[in-house]
Order: structure tokens, then sequence, then C-alpha cells
């Protein structure tokens, strides 16, 4: 089954019919994002402490000083983002190319070859693409995968309020097949929370910089949070957290707890393999299906990837080339236009990804006159037996160094919001 482009209104925006308009000083029918973008951009304007201040409201993190939102306003941007035609068809055809190739990989017996005695489907694909430079137009490249959950919550609450300071967006969501807000919470909850009993889990929780996000999600969906020493698994593999003193039996684990973030000799890490539970985002997916990848398979659309120790097989200078470290995350271990040296000597080099470098392609222009970049991340539900399920659509606007939250400095534009899904009355 293939992932088809799908548009849920019920009040349709109205198209813009100004032929000549231009949009950042380019042809709005040739740009990425869709003209409305503009539009509310100039004619409603919302500042970052708006943004701020709004999704921790929605999210319900404002009165709890602990898990609230980091003080300085760089997370959020304030701009409102919608899809064109071109950039959603394409955001499709790419992902169902992705997906069919990655499908041997996503089998439930691959965590069974791993030790685990429950066989897990992966459940979850979290995809990023760049919007890049293409001669002289746009195109899209894959960033990277890997097969866990990430800032679902986030875009939700981001589209309350998105859709409370511009209701125009309100029929445009983040996410495809589904309509209402309230037949999304009921998909998704299903899929990320069923079961009688679930429980969130993560390791070190209070330390992280995805504290907000993982504060809301247990919010949002009504979880507790677990961490590895709370949890017992008996001689059954039922799985029990103890909390505040009590015991309570689990049987679903949303999972955000990557499995060599613990020490080696830790107990949890052997026991939780007899574990007889549902899973989503089990952990074993996280080092199964990841960035990787990419110097194993032929992706159809993508340049080929190789590791560290195949580069000169790519043919490229090395500084037009980017190093990655196949199990980092949060943008870390990376080389942006190495040398021959930095490449030959990297530890380990068959852990590393190398990949051809793009070059982004600015979306827009600040009021500060700084070029801003975009990368999409799109979470998709995975069935055996059912098309891949665009959950949501996040993008990240950058101005400069990189997409990941770290970089961000609170400039106009710049920080995460969600990718609208254009108006179907076009």
């Amino acid at each position: 089954m293939l992932l088809r482009p799908t548009y849920n209104s019920r009040k349709p925006i109205r198209p813009n019919t100004t032929a000549e308009r231009t949009f950042f000083g380019q042809d709005a029918s040739s740009h990425p994002l869709h003209p409305r973008s503009f539009e509310l951009m100039q004619t409603a304007p919302h500042s970052k402490h708006t943004m701020h201040h709004g999704w921790a409201e929605r999210a319900g993190t404002a009165d709890t000083s602990y898990h609230r939102l980091p003080k300085d306003l760089t997370l959020f941007s304030e701009w409102p983002v919608i899809a064109s035609h071109a950039l959603q068809q394409r955001l499709c055809t790419r992902l169902n190319a992705l997906c069919a190739t990655l499908g041997p990989h996503l089998q439930a017996v691959r965590t069974l070859e791993k030790g685990w005695k429950q066989a897990h489907e992966a459940d979850v694909l979290t995809v990023d693409y760049a919007i890049v430079e293409d001669g002289n137009g746009w195109d899209i490249r894959l960033v990277e995968f890997q097969a866990f959950t990430s800032l679902l919550s986030t875009g939700f609450r981001l589209h309350q309020l998105h859709s409370d300071l511009w209701p125009e967006l309100a029929d445009c969501p983040p996410w495809h097949d589904v309509g209402c807000d309230a037949e999304w919470l009921q998909n998704a909850r299903e899929w990320v929370v069923g079961g009688n009993s679930p429980a969130l889990l993560e390791h070190q929780v209070w330390q992280r910089g995805t504290l907000f996000d993982l504060y809301a999600t247990s919010l949002l969906w009504d979880v507790p949070i677990v961490e590895p020493h709370q949890v017992e698994i008996d001689a059954q593999g039922r799985l029990f957290s103890i909390l505040n003193g009590k015991r309570n039996q689990h049987d679903q684990i949303l999972n955000r707890l990557i499995l060599n973030e613990l020490p080696t000799e830790h107990p949890f890490l052997e026991n939780i393999k007899s574990a007889q539970l549902r899973w989503h985002s089990h952990p074993e997916w996280f080092f199964l299906v990841q960035k990787g990848l990419c110097a194993d398979l032929k992706i159809p659309f993508e340049p080929r990837n190789v590791r560290a120790d195949a580069w000169r097989e790519l043919g490229i200078n090395p500084e037009h080339l980017v190093a990655k470290k196949m199990d980092s995350c949060g943008g870390k271990d990376l080389l942006l236009s190495p040398n021959a040296k930095d490449l030959d000597q990297l530890d380990f080099a068959k852990n590393w990804l190398v990949q051809p470098r793009y070059t982004p392609y600015p979306i827009a222009e600040n009021s500060q006159g700084d070029a801003v970049f975009a990368e999409i991340r799109l979470i998709v539900r995975l069935d055996p037996v059912k098309a891949p399920w665009i959950a949501m659509q996040i993008v990240r606007m950058y101005c400069a160094e990189q997409a990941s939250a770290s970089f961000f400095k609170g400039r106009e534009g710049e920080g995460a919001t969600i990718l609208h899904t254009p108006p179907s009355s076009e």
C-alpha cells in the first residue's frame, strides 16, 4: 500500500489568486512553502513569547516551575509554515520509497535475533528531510532516520496553539488521513499508549534537555514516567513499577529509553529482554533501524552513502562530504567538510556514516537579513498490513549552524514549528 497525500479541510482556506505574487522575492508557484504562510506572517504576526507561553499552557506545564520550558525564548519558531502541494507530494513519494526499501529490516524476527523473548515489529519511523538547493530550484534530501518517536506531543500542542492564533490553520493539520483533533488523539493514543496500564520509560528523566516534551507526553497521554531502577520483572515476564511506595503492573511501555545510555552492568539490560508486554518504540529498534543503514541500502532518490572506511569510493572531495557517528543524536559527533586526514584517522571508521554534503535552500529571510533554512521531521506509524501514516510533521527552522535545537539562538523565524498540510481546496 502506498501513502498518498491527503489534506483534510472542513473550511477551505481562500486560495491565492494573485498570479504575479512573489514569495520572499521568489515566484510563489515554485516555492516549497504555500504562499499563505507568508500572508499569515505579515498580517497576523506573533512573538516567540506568545509561542513559548502559549505552548506551555496547552501542554499543561505552565504552572509547574520544575517542568516548564527553558527560560530563554529559543525553542519555538513564531512563523506558521504551510507546505506547498509540491513539497507535500515530494515528502510522500520519498517516504513511500524509503519504507519500501526498509521493509526487510523492519520485521519482528530482528528483535528475536538480538535475544528478546518476544518478537516486536518496528511500529514507528522518524525521518528527517532537509530542503536543499537543486540547480536553480529546490528539492528535499534525506538526512537520517530512526525507529524512535520524538516530538509527537509537542507537535500536537503546537497545532492547538496555531489553530487559536491563526484559525485558518485549524483545517490544515500537520498530519494525514484523519480530520479533527479528537480523531487524531484517538488514533495516536491507540498507537502510542494502548493497553490497560501503560507507562512512559526513560533514564535520568530530570536531567534531560528534552524534559519539556517528555513531561508534556506524560500529561497528554496520562501515563506515569518510570525509570529503569523503578522497574521489576518477575519470573513470568510481567513488568511492574515501584512508584511512591506502590507496585503497579504495566502492559504497555511508551519507550524513550536508549539502552546504551545505561551502565553496562545495569541488571535492567538483561531482565528487560524477558518482559512480556507491548512496546511503542521498542528499545532495540533504535539500533536496528538508524542512519547507519544508509550505507547498506540503495534508497531511491538519494545519493549513495558509505561507511567512513570506504569514503574514497564516492569519488567526492572530502570537503564536500559530511561524516556522522551512527549512534549519535542531537547534532553530536558530526564532521562538516572534513579533510582526508580527518576521515582516515576516525576511530572505528565502520561506525561512521559518510554522505555527500548538500547546500540548504533558504526558504525565507528574516527582518535582520538572516537566511532561514528548514529541516522537516516526519513521525510515521508503521503497520505490517496498513500504509504508513504520517502522524506528525515537525519543522526545525535554523539560520546558520545546524537544525539541532542546541544551536538555536532566538533569531526571528528560528526554532521548532509544525508543517501544516496545504489547503485541500486548491
